[in-house]
């Protein structure tokens, strides 16, 4: 009996067991299936319940997305069962609700996204809003609207409206129709005044601190009480300059005593005339509040299913409500839970207040988790899709590892991405009776012996290659180890500046740890990490023909994108292990 191979197995089923159960493995049920495939350790069930009840106290202890990596990389995909493969093959979107009649009423289904320019998008809106909205469009054969939401000239740049369009096409996203909600301030207008008019709004200029109060104690605004040929004249004067900033709103008649606090006469349209529109500069001064814009635009565009986040509850109650007083159809809005990326702070302010103290170079950082810094990083589109199937539209909050992320993209970049050999903090070492001349071949992919070699020849003795000191903690004189694909090595002599050693033959043991190596000539490597701390090292002379751009793996460190090639010294940026 081998205490390996049944922890081996408890691994297995430990892992299989969580993941069915949020992440709770029972000892009783891996027991269970360990004895049912090895039935002759009935008779050592005192050990197998310790090796087991080791074995589910460390699965207990790793997150979700780590009990689901790890039981992908040690027993392959495979094993989490043909049912769920099934699934996930199928795109892995459960259907829209009310298609068929949708289908039967506006012919089409109809999605949007739509962001406001305030920054670079982040995964957090990408892999749901986003992507599930495309991918729906796309699965029903309807149409996608990107929409970008300029309502408020405060908090908007111009160069965040080209950022928006550059990252969705940098994931391979393509929208059926481009909407800038400024372009249609007149149509707003008009169903402002239609809603003035038919007594369903009014112009409210009550001081903002004293409509608090009344709302607060559920008390009707002294105007709103007004006929609609009075406000319909504070309407006109709202758009000639009578008023200004925060002196006029126009308000939504709903009820100040609604149980709902949000649903109190919420506001529709406010003045803002200290900043000038990116587009627009300073043609208009009254502008659409988010709710009043959302409703007019979904329904002008006849979309017929919205991807929101659960957040957006309070604001989907206001948008009913204008439909409500239009005479309008809902479209059919689904929610989805939060998606908390674990160890990132999503929400843009914290990035611009990072840009402003100088504590980011900018929106694609590599620290960040912006669309622009995971594809500059060597993020692929195919895994940002892949993660946004795994979520699809789960109405629970979501605690999201990054390592998520990297186990999509490492199964996409793993046969694109060719071999090299890096030496961090480098060390050299030289080694005796070498068998010299030597040519060693080393496989540019192991996978595809067609992409070719990386080919190096030692002429003389003793030969002489860098190691990672790394590779060397805890060794001793004696102790033996194998330079990956050339033989194995004794060593003779360490120090801290190098290390002697002598050959011991080329057969490939089991028993001796294998390490990487460099030989000269080579070329000098930068790798920027996701945390912003830079690693360096040797990296061999092959890695010249890396492209820029091209996304590769330094063996036995990780992938890593070349961003630039100077010559002597190639500047990488980390991806994942």
């Amino acid at each position: 009996m081998q205490l390996e191979e049944i922890r081996r197995v408890a691994m297995k089923y430990a892992l299989l067991n969580a993941l069915q159960y949020k992440g709770k493995a029972s000892l009783k049920a891996v027991i269970g299936k360990v004895i049912a495939e090895q039935p002759e350790l009935r008779k050592h069930i005192e050990i197998v319940r310790k090796v087991v009840s080791e074995v589910v106290d460390v699965v207990n202890s790793m997150s979700i997305d780590e009990q689901r990596r790890k039981l992908e990389d040690e027993y392959g995909p495979e094993v989490l069962g043909a049912s769920k493969r099934k699934t996930k093959d199928r795109e892995g979107l459960p259907p829209l609700p009310n298609v068929e009649a949708i289908m039967r009423k506006y012919g089409m289904v109809v999605t949007r996204f739509a962001p406001a320019p305030t920054g670079a998008l982040h995964i957090g809106q990408l892999v749901r809003a986003a992507m599930l909205s495309y991918l729906y469009a796309k699965r029903y054969n309807g149409k996608m609207i990107l929409r970008i939401e300029d309502t408020d000239p405060r908090v908007i740049k111009r160069i965040y409206y080209d950022w928006i369009l550059e990252d969705l096409k940098s994931v391979g996203i393509k929208w059926d129709e481009l909407i800038i909600v400024s372009d249609r301030f007149e149509r707003h207008y008009e169903i402002a005044e239609k809603l003035i008019r038919s007594g369903c709004a009014y112009v409210c200029i009550c001081p903002s601190e004293k409509f608090r109060i009344y709302k607060e104690k559920r008390i009707e605004c002294p105007d709103r009480m007004l006929p609609p040929e009075e406000h319909l004249k504070r309407w006109k004067g709202m758009l000639e300059g009578e008023y200004g900033e925060g002196e006029a709103v126009v308000r939504l008649k709903v009820s100040m005593f609604h149980p709902n606090p949000v649903l109190r006469d919420p506001p529709l349209l406010r003045i803002i005339e200290s900043v000038p529109h990116p587009l627009k500069g300073y043609k208009y001064r009254v502008y659409p509040l988010y709710n009043f814009a959302c409703a007019i635009e979904d329904h002008d565009s006849c979309v017929t299913h919205i991807i929101r986040a659960k957040e957006h509850e309070h604001n989907a109650a206001v948008q009913a409500e204008i439909h409500k007083a239009l005479g309008w159809e809902m479209p059919i809005a689904i929610q989805y839970g939060m998606v908390y990326l674990e160890g990132y702070k999503l929400h843009k302010r914290h990035i611009r207040e990072g840009l402003k103290k100088g504590e980011l170079t900018g929106w694609d950082d590599v620290r960040l988790p912006t669309v622009r810094a995971l594809i500059r990083r060597g993020i692929q589109p195919e895994a940002i899709k892949r993660l946004a199937l795994e979520l699809s539209l789960t109405p629970h909050d979501i605690k999201l590892s990054i390592e998520t992320l990297y186990a999509f993209n490492r199964k996409v970049i793993d046969p694109i991405a060719n071999r090299y050999y890096f030496v961090e903090d480098p060390i050299k070492m030289i080694i005796h009776d070498a068998p010299v001349p030597l040519i060693v071949k080393l496989r540019l992919h192991p996978q595809y012996p067609e992409r070719g070699f990386r080919e190096y020849r030692f002429l003389k003795s003793p030969l002489e290659v860098y190691v990672s000191k790394s590779d060397l903690e805890k060794k001793r004189k004696g102790d033996e180890i194998r330079l990956i694909e050339l033989f194995n090595v004794k060593i003779s002599e360490i120090s801290n500046e190098v290390v002697e050693g002598v050959y011991t033959g080329m057969e490939i043991r089991q028993d001796i740890p294998k390490i990487q190596w460099v030989s000269e000539p080579f070329l000098y490597a930068e790798i920027m990490k996701p945390d912003g701390g830079i690693s360096r090292g040797f990296i061999e002379l092959h890695a010249q023909n890396i492209r820029e751009g091209e996304i590769v793996q330094l063996e036995r460190y990780a992938f890593v994108r070349l961003e630039k090639n100077e010559g002597e010294v190639l500047k990488f940026l980390y991806l994942h292990r």
